[in-house]
């Protein structure tokens, strides 16, 4: 499906229906508005881990703009304030009351900036392996950090170097996915990465955007006492994209949070450990106390 939201078309998809039928009642289930990682990709790698709380909550599946199924838009327009802008219209476009909105990696910058940006609009915060700047943090806890160097062969380390030298073509992006995208999981979950990021054609043009001219922008972590909604934020315990320690700075500065760690994932967590993510998200909606249905 799309939405005409601030002059672009913004693809999305849901599961699961806003009523339920139980014990002859209708009920209504919280919304959850899932935000993608931000590296010109699509929603397709979260459908598998995200989809099963659909049995609890409806869960909107959004493309960010320019990526996925949405609409080519000049890369200048693609900034982390205009795609949480696009996320709040494309809300108050579809007629949703005080969603949560789920952000995974970069995807949580988006979340942060929504939550920032637009007060009231949303219920809660869901942030998955996610980091409010490209610096390390002031405040990060003392903890050593899981290291790609331990993991890669030196054909990943290459291939890992050139991406964030700059060097984004079609054959470097591939040789990534190829070398690296299979150590975004943990040790035990091997092959799992492959099997969801398989399919997805990366946007060249907006990952040289996203990677080489915005970083320097998005340091929001000066904010994150601003917060005025709950947020539960997640990490992975072999997560060397963004380590635990990044999460747990971020819960000493959010005024109300809950911080999660799962000992058997990486960077894609809610795959890794589904029945404990759900668990956890599942407690976290009820924690709020969601409508109706809890």
């Amino acid at each position: 499906m799309y939405a005409r939201i601030n002059e672009t078309e913004i693809f999305f998809d849901t599961e699961g229906s806003s009523l339920r039928k139980v014990n002859g009642g209708l009920y209504e289930v919280p919304t959850i508005v899932v935000v993608h990682g931000i590296l010109g990709l699509d929603h397709r790698y979260l459908r598998e881990g995200l989809g099963q709380l659909s049995e609890v909550a409806q869960v909107l599946f959004v493309d960010l703009r320019g990526q996925g199924r949405s609409a080519h838009a000049p890369v200048e327009t693609v900034t982390y304030e205009q795609m949480a802008d696009d996320i709040a219209a494309l809300i108050g476009a579809l007629g949703i009351r005080k969603p949560y909105v789920f952000g995974h990696s970069l995807g949580g910058l988006v979340a942060l900036h929504l939550v920032l940006r637009h007060h009231g609009l949303a219920r809660g915060a869901i942030l998955a392996a996610a980091t409010p700047t490209a610096a390390p943090m002031q405040n990060e806890v003392t903890r050593t950090a899981p290291s790609l160097t331990t993991r890669a062969s030196p054909a990943a380390m290459e291939a890992a170097a050139k991406l964030f030298a700059g060097e984004l073509n079609t054959a470097s992006i591939a040789a990534y996915f190829e070398k690296v995208g299979p150590l975004l999981a943990a040790p035990m979950n091997a092959g799992l990465a492959e099997r969801l990021i398989k399919g997805i054609t990366p946007n060249i043009e907006l990952m040289r955007h996203l990677l080489m001219h915005l970083p320097s922008d998005f340091d929001i972590s000066s904010r994150l006492n601003q917060v005025n909604v709950p947020v539960l934020l997640l990490a992975g315990a072999h997560d060397w994209v963004n380590p635990p320690r990044t999460s747990l700075a971020m819960a000493k500065m959010i005024p109300r949070n809950r911080y999660v760690e799962f000992e058997n994932s990486g960077h894609l967590l809610f795959s890794e450990e589904p029945a404990n993510f759900r668990s956890v998200v599942e407690d976290f909606l009820a924690s709020d106390a969601a409508p109706g249905w809890y």
